[in-house]
């Protein structure tokens, strides 16, 4: 009898562990899909996010909602108000610039790392992608985005720092979600200055490299000053 529910403890104990490694997988999925919300403007600020309701949307229990919820609040995306839930949080210049900032100083780092160690495949792609887009002349958000987030992450990636292009890719998801906030706004994007940084980086001068990515973001941070300064739409 004492082997048999020795045994039970162990599966019990074996169950836990594996719900244990399973959660953060699936925190981490619900947080993705509340992030597509926010970019894709299905969330707005001032709306109210409640846990039954989006775990039944999702088909999610509430419990990686709860933990979804509490990331996007420490990223002040969402927050906590008494007897109403939690609420999208509303837009801040601020936030976005500070966003900017800090993309600035890991891309430009992230360039002069990946300077040279681009594979070729990678960049031929890049470059078609490029050239695509360049003769579509009404390419939509998700054009738009869609060959950003690939230059932008083969870059990070091609750094050889995983924690840094993990971080990179958060804050490009986060500059997405405010640009939704302003939505339906089609951002800068110059080809041409795209492939100069992809020019830049694929060559082996690091510096080089790392000035591009910084003028790149600076001039992009500029034109959303800009247009966050001008009326809304």
């Amino acid at each position: 009898m004492n082997e048999i529910a020795a045994l039970v403890d162990r599966d019990d104990e074996l169950g836990l562990a594996g719900d244990a490694a399973q959660k953060p997988n699936l925190t981490e999925q619900v947080y993705g899909q509340l992030i597509d919300l926010l970019i894709a403007g299905e969330l707005r600020p001032g709306d109210v996010i409640t846990e039954r309701r989006m775990a039944d949307r999702l088909n999610a229990s509430r419990t990686p909602i709860r933990e979804a919820l509490g990331r996007l609040e420490a990223e002040g995306l969402v927050y906590k108000q008494p007897s109403r839930g939690v609420t999208v949080s509303p837009f801040s210049t601020e936030a976005f610039v500070d966003i900017l900032n800090i993309r600035q100083l890991l891309e430009a780092e992230a360039a002069f790392l990946a300077a040279g160690r681009m594979r070729s495949d990678r960049i031929a792609l890049i470059r078609d992608a490029l050239e695509t887009l360049a003769k579509n002349p009404q390419p939509s958000l998700a054009d738009i985005w869609g060959v950003d987030d690939m230059l932008h992450g083969e870059i990070a990636d091609a750094a050889g720092n995983p924690l840094m292009a993990a971080l990179i890719r958060d804050l490009r998801r986060r500059t997405h979600v405010f640009n939704a906030y302003r939505n339906p706004i089609t951002p800068r994007f110059s080809v041409d200055e795209n492939t100069k940084l992809l020019e830049a980086v694929a060559g082996s001068d690091r510096e080089a490299a790392k000035a591009a990515m910084r003028e790149h973001i600076e001039m992009v941070k500029l034109a959303i000053i800009e247009r966050l300064s001008g009326p809304q739409r």
